[in-house]
């Protein structure tokens, strides 16, 4: 059974994640990438601090697909679907995939930043449930 402080651990990476994914107006388009990668990280151990505080063993979400329908089974099939959606993203910001950046970098900023304020609410929908529980113990 997980314990609090692999709940702990996995809500400290969330915010760390996130408190440094920066998407400035001079981001260049690595920084850009580098960004949306971090946010999904950030979702994706705040998922494992939330499966970790429901009892969820780590051999049932330990990597990303049981991941997904762990999410699914206990919170509804459209947020692991949207869990999953923030990983094609990740996957395209970390791979050569030639329709994600078209070269106007500023489209791409204000896109990314739109993309990214969607993952900080998903983010945000985990961490706070995580949080009540680390301050009520």
């Amino acid at each position: 059974m997980p314990g609090r402080q692999e709940v702990r651990r996995h809500h400290r990476l969330a915010n760390g994640f996130m408190a440094t994914a920066l998407i400035r107006d001079d981001s260049d388009e690595f920084e850009v990438r580098n960004a949306l990668s971090r946010s999904y990280y950030a979702l994706f151990h705040a998922c494992h601090a939330w499966l970790a505080m429901k009892n969820v063993p780590l051999s049932r979400r330990k990597h990303r697909q049981p991941l997904f329908e762990q999410i699914r089974s206990r919170r509804g099939k459209e947020f692991g679907d949207r869990v999953e959606g923030f990983w094609l993203l990740r996957k395209k910001a970390d791979y050569d995939d030639p329709e994600f950046f078209q070269g106007d970098l500023d489209k791409f900023r204000l896109s990314a930043r739109e993309d990214q304020g969607r993952l900080e609410a998903e983010v945000e929908s985990y961490a706070s449930e995580v949080e009540s529980l680390l301050e009520a113990r």
